[in-house]
């Protein structure tokens, strides 16, 4: 028998997955319709004389989020699961939930990796 049998699919924990506000990155502008967060940009490996005398390292830089970014980050409160997240986008756009789940994770794993958002895992036993 197959040791992961008993273990849950990995988009299961995916979906219960919460994702947060860097609580470093600073909101530098704000509408109804877009966002600009500032987070702290990490300095490359290739800094080092001659290259770091003619490309200027910034230690800040500023994400702008388009409305779908925005409507995201907002969603991102510490109490919204993916799955709710999913659903919000799936009512609110018209789509279907996988249409929705494509489109969110996508948009969270570029958020994630530029430093906006990062995410924290329930424990499978919690429920909604």
């Amino acid at each position: 028998m197959n040791g992961n049998a008993n273990r849950e699919p990995e988009w299961r924990s995916m979906l219960r997955a919460v994702p947060v506000k860097n609580t470093a990155a600073k909101v530098v502008s704000e509408s109804d319709e877009a966002v600009s967060v500032q987070v702290r940009n990490r300095k490359p490996g290739y800094r080092f004389p001659p290259i770091s005398w003619f490309v200027p390292f910034k230690p800040t830089i500023t994400i702008e989020l388009d409305a779908l970014g925005t409507r995201l980050w907002r969603c991102c409160d510490g109490r919204n699961n993916v799955e709710k997240i999913c659903d919000i986008f799936s009512e609110e756009y018209g789509l279907s939930f996988h249409e929705a789940k494509t489109a969110v994770t996508d948009y969270l794993g570029k958020l994630i990796q530029r430093g906006v958002l990062a995410i924290t895992m329930q424990d499978g036993n919690e429920r909604d």
